[in-house]
């Protein structure tokens, strides 16, 4: 019996304790992808690019490429798409479609590998229905394998201001 307690005293502190751990990391250990990070300009964007891509967003909107018909600049090896998404004249939002490998990898072996390649908590991961979610101090990183391997990185400080405005716009023209 006494044996019984202390097990349930020692899983319900450990579900507990697990329950309890949050990533803590700041939008300044947000990771780089392609040397893109979040918060940057457009114009500072557009300096990686060079002229490679063109990229003609100077305050807010979208900015997207494929890269199925023709293969994408060096500096972008391995991504089949590329979303970029700017407010207030900051980069917000980072999406990425990678190219899929030949062997199917699952969503698990996808995440260890990002979160060694990005240095990221790969304990903190919240998975549900096939995607994986980690959410941090100032950003959120979103991770899935449905049609190929793919990655968004947010800061949801300003995705917030973003969409308080377009609500406050719709409301407006309504």
């Amino acid at each position: 019996m006494k044996v019984f307690l202390l097990l349930s005293i020692f899983l319900n502190f450990a579900v507990n304790c697990t329950a309890q751990e949050t990533c803590r990391l700041e939008l300044t250990d947000a990771p780089t992808l392609f040397g893109l990070r979040l918060e940057m300009t457009p114009t500072q964007v557009k300096s990686i690019f060079g002229k490679d891509l063109k990229l003609k967003i100077k305050r807010e909107g979208s900015f997207f490429q494929n890269f199925i018909e023709k293969k994408p600049p060096h500096f972008l090896f391995g991504v089949r798409a590329l979303y970029l998404r700017f407010f207030d004249a900051k980069l917000y939002q980072i999406e990425i479609f990678y190219e899929p490998e030949n062997k199917r990898r699952s969503l698990e072996e996808f995440l260890s590998q990002l979160s060694a390649e990005l240095n990221l908590p790969p304990n903190l991961w919240n998975t549900k229905y096939g995607t994986s979610e980690l959410h941090c101090a100032d950003f959120s990183l979103v991770a899935d394998n449905v049609l190929n391997p793919r990655v968004e990185l947010t800061d949801e400080t300003i995705r917030a201001r973003f969409e308080a405005a377009q609500k406050k716009q719709k409301q407006s023209n309504d």
